[in-house]
């Protein structure tokens, strides 16, 4: 992407340690705007009682990423929100990307997402502050740096890396989402080591991370606190991933009492792979340790594979990723297999991945999530397939297709597999070379996963415009 420059000349001299020295820092701005116009059509799928069956809104977000140079050594990086709807979709400051929807009187004005010191000297690279990660495929780690991405890892971090030819390794300490530092009452302690090796002269990358998270046993509680208790209320989803701002009677509610790792062990690898006109590769995340469900603390066993291939020929692209999050049919049995950790932006398709259907249907934007249907004391978890192609007619003008099979990775007995079949096509137009207009639709077979003993489908429409600068 191409930065716009503004260089900021201070007049005038600086005394450094009494010397003479005289300098200058350049300011950077690079960022992006997106708007998109959606329209839904019986969401609830014909579940009872839920309200907003049909949904027609815009929602927008800018975000801003100045970059202040300070020398060759010294960078101070930041991102801001320029507007959120903390009530209404996803907010900037939990994990969120900041976007708001249009005629919400309760958008705040301005949010600062991120901010942090990057310094680069002949021994690594240093990084200290709020900041982005990213790992592998995204499976647990997604800094969402994509224009149409709902959610982003943000973590307050000191990070160190050191480059050595094709190979990178790091270590880094963090603490998420810390609130207080009172006899650590719901404190984080997250450390990380991993190494890495890109080669781009072979097309070949791959990487091995280990992290160890450890929070506090007063967590456990507090992360089944401020659930909403009505449909449309606030909801604040730095207790729990998984809270959801809808109807929470049918079926039951994760975002109540959903387990989540108290102390726990991480280890993910990923492979990436390129062969001419083929890519291919894939990721594994394993987690074992304690997670806290109901009072208690259960044994901590689980696992996450994806696997992604590609082909492209010239104008013609098509690829193939599939997804399995292991679930759980019985927490209450003193363990659980249920992988939590699982990366919001890992929910495919325009309707499937994106809103909550049947009973947890509601007013909200962009709550989607795969792993919610499942009955009381289970974690779905999700296994799904997602195929798509793409045809560039022109250098401005594109068109594609998708699909989406979605099942449940684990069910009690009765309960209904199959989340459905999401068919999905798409055209895109560069009027200019960053600003691009677009359009989707989408058709979702619902299966009886979501909503028992339903035949029912929904449409989902959606026109978007988004620049880059």
């Amino acid at each position: 992407m191409k930065k716009r420059a503004i260089r900021l000349k201070w007049l005038g001299f600086f005394a450094l340690c009494c010397s003479g020295s005289v300098f200058a820092v350049s300011m950077n701005f690079s960022g992006n705007y997106r708007t998109q116009a959606d329209f839904y059509n019986n969401l609830s799928l014909g579940a009872p009682g839920v309200p907003n069956d049909n949904k027609t809104f815009i929602e927008s977000r800018a975000l801003l990423d100045p970059e202040v140079v300070i020398d060759d050594h010294f960078v101070v990086n930041s991102q801001w929100s320029l507007l959120n709807s903390p009530t209404l979709s996803t907010s900037a400051i939990d994990g969120g990307q900041g976007g708001y929807i249009f005629g919400d009187p309760s958008a705040s004005a301005l949010v600062f997402n991120r901010a942090w010191l990057e310094w680069t000297s002949d021994f690594g690279v240093l990084r200290v502050g709020r900041m982005p990660f990213s790992w592998g495929y995204g499976l647990i780690w997604d800094a969402g740096d994509n224009i149409w991405d709902n959610f982003q890892t943000t973590l307050d971090r000191i990070e160190y890396r050191l480059h050595l030819g094709h190979v990178i390794g790091g270590i880094a300490y963090s603490k998420p989402l810390k609130l207080s530092v009172l006899d650590d009452e719901n404190d984080g302690d997250f450390y990380t080591v991993f190494l890495q090796y890109n080669n781009p002269e072979s097309d070949v990358e791959a990487g091995i991370l280990y992290e160890k998270q450890a929070r506090s046993t007063t967590q456990a509680a507090e992360l089944t606190q401020n659930a909403p208790t009505q449909p449309g209320q606030a909801v604040n989803p730095r207790y729990n991933p998984y809270q959801l701002p809808s109807n929470y009677s049918n079926p039951y509610s994760l975002s109540v009492n959903t387990p989540w790792p108290i102390s726990n062990n991480v280890v993910d690898l990923y492979l990436k792979k390129s062969i001419d006109y083929f890519s291919f590769g894939g990721e594994v995340g394993w987690l074992s340790g304690t997670s806290a469900y109901g009072g208690q603390f259960d044994s901590l066993n689980a696992l996450a594979v994806t696997l992604n291939a590609a082909f492209e020929l010239h104008s013609f692209k098509a690829f193939i990723e599939a997804l399995y999050a292991s679930g759980d049919d019985n927490l209450s049995a003193g363990h659980n297999n249920g992988f939590e950790l699982l990366h919001r932006n890992r929910s495919p398709g325009l309707i499937l991945g994106q809103e909550l259907l049947g009973a947890y249907a509601g007013n909200n934007v962009g709550w989607g999530n795969l792993t919610v249907y499942g009955n009381q004391n289970s974690f779905s978890g999700v296994f799904y397939v997602h195929p798509g192609v793409r045809v560039d007619w022109t250098p401005s003008f594109s068109t594609g297709a998708e699909m989406v099979l979605a099942r449940k990775a684990s069910v009690q007995q009765g309960e209904g597999t199959n989340l459905g079949v999401e068919l999905d096509i798409s055209a895109e137009y560069a009027i200019y070379k960053n600003f691009i207009v677009g359009g989707e639709a989408g058709y979702l077979f619902a299966g009886d996963g979501i909503l028992a003993g339903t035949s029912a489908g929904a449409i989902g429409v959606r026109t978007t415009v988004g620049l880059k600068f």
